[in-house]
């Protein structure tokens, strides 16, 4: 299976220009949608894509600091973690507060760019964007073909897929 055959197209998906803030990104986002946004310029192209950890970690920059930390010689103990969000001085203010704050925020404030390696051809096959994922990709895989993005390759929409051929084979037996 090709890539372009499970994902989801550009025309399909949520999309914001880049003068947006992160209230009009809660006013698009439907219960049942999408949980990422593409955010396109004024010519309607591709500038960045908005996650969740992006608004996250926009509504409470200290993770900013927190991630520059080498944090892979460490144990994720409940005691470490608890500590490091004392450290850092994590969600110090009311979630009101902080979620009142974040809607003003622009959209290319809080939104990222993949790097050039982590966007995936429409034509490659599906296996090699469970590769991406799986060496640590950042979620959702942004989909392009001759450098124009096209689609959104999600990991629900790869693991849905792999579970349908595993109950399909299951069934075989």
């Amino acid at each position: 299976m090709k890539v372009k055959e499970l994902m989801t197209p550009v025309d399909d998906y949520q999309t914001l220009g880049t003068d947006a803030t992160l209230g009009d990104v809660a006013a698009a986002i439907k219960p049942d949608g999408h949980r990422d946004i593409l955010i396109v310029d004024g010519q309607g192209d591709f500038a960045g894509v908005l996650t969740m950890s992006d608004i996250i970690t926009t509504l409470e920059p200290n993770y900013k600091k927190l991630f520059k930390k080498n944090l892979q010689s460490e144990t994720l103990s409940n005691r470490y973690v608890a500590e490091q969000f004392k450290e850092f001085n994590l969600w110090s203010d009311t979630l009101n507060n902080i979620c009142a704050r974040g809607a003003k925020i622009k959209v290319t404030d809080a939104m990222h760019v993949p790097e050039e390696g982590h966007y995936i051809n429409e034509d490659n096959d599906l296996e090699y964007g469970v590769h991406m994922y799986m060496v640590g990709t950042p979620q959702p895989l942004i989909v392009r073909n001759n450098g124009q993005v096209t689609g959104v390759l999600r990991m629900s929409d790869v693991f849905k897929e792999i579970i349908g051929r595993m109950h399909t084979c299951a069934m075989a037996d």
